[in-house]
């Protein structure tokens, strides 16, 4: 069967859903779906070791963060499909990230994410062990930096966290509505400390020193020296990321140009 014909075939259905493929979406497709009188966001993707994200751990995670309500509910989860409902909204832009209103929407969101344990298991996730396991299949002619300047620069993995963590909050993974910011997408995220999610908006949203001064009052409480570990991990992870997704998927998309955006972060970093 056709990937649109697997989601139609879904036993959650009464009918026969209608599909509208979407086009975003760099290692999962993505699909609008009408049924009835309802909408439901529908996403297909296949494990990816080389990313370290397994489709079973996204949907857990989804499953747990819908409860917080922080992210739409989800409607169905098995063998790599996820189905929730659509949520009426937008993405956040680059520009986005330096309001101080959304800045502060931000952080309501992440107190409510990491307001309670998340099951044990969930993946634990780390910045640094990341960036420590992408680095072993990265090939020094690939790195900007050598590889022993990143390893010190990194230090050791923070794995004592127990906040449900999404660990990839990029512009396009915060969706405003009117319910307020949602967030979507939890493909690397997992179990671990608060911090990396403050530092995933710190550096994927190239916060100003003021901005991150909003974010983190908003935010209350946090550690001040595991956050920066975690904001220096999550730039370097970021371009990791790139050269790995160019290995493994091609020059898909805007990936050259968005690799070329985080290898400039990455050298600025360490500059």
């Amino acid at each position: 069967m056709t990937e649109e014909e697997t989601l139609a075939a879904l036993p959650i259905w009464r009918s026969t859903p209608t599909l509208v493929p979407l086009e975003k979406g760099r290692t999962n497709r993505n699909f609008i779906i009408r049924h009835g009188d309802d909408r439901y966001f529908g996403r297909m993707g296949i494990d990816l070791p080389h990313h370290d994200v397994s489709r079973s751990n996204e949907q857990a995670c989804a499953k747990v963060a819908a409860d917080l309500g922080v992210s739409p509910d989800v409607h169905y989860a098995d063998n790599g499909i996820l189905i929730t409902t659509f949520v009426d909204g937008a993405t956040l832009c680059a520009a986005d990230m330096h309001d101080g209103e959304t800045i502060d929407a931000i952080a309501a969101v992440l107190r409510r994410l990491h307001s309670r344990p998340a099951p044990r298991a969930i993946t634990a996730r780390c910045g640094v062990a990341i960036c420590r396991s992408y680095l072993e299949t990265t090939p020094d002619d690939e790195l900007p930096i050598p590889r022993e300047t990143i390893i010190r620069r990194l230090g050791e993995p923070n794995v004592d966290g127990d906040s449900l963590v999404h660990t990839d909050i990029i512009p396009e993974n915060l969706m405003r509505t009117t319910n307020g910011l949602m967030l979507i997408d939890w493909e690397y995220s997992g179990r671990g400390v608060p911090e990396i999610d403050l530092a995933s908006v710190i550096a994927n949203g190239d916060l100003t020193p003021s901005a991150t001064q909003r974010l983190l009052a908003a935010y209350g409480p946090h550690r001040a020296d595991v956050l920066e570990q975690q904001r220096v991990a999550l730039v370097v992870r970021e371009a990791l990321w790139c050269l790995a997704q160019l290995r493994h998927g091609g020059p898909q998309g805007d990936m050259v140009a968005y690799t070329k955006h985080c290898l400039d972060r990455m050298l600025r970093l360490f500059s």
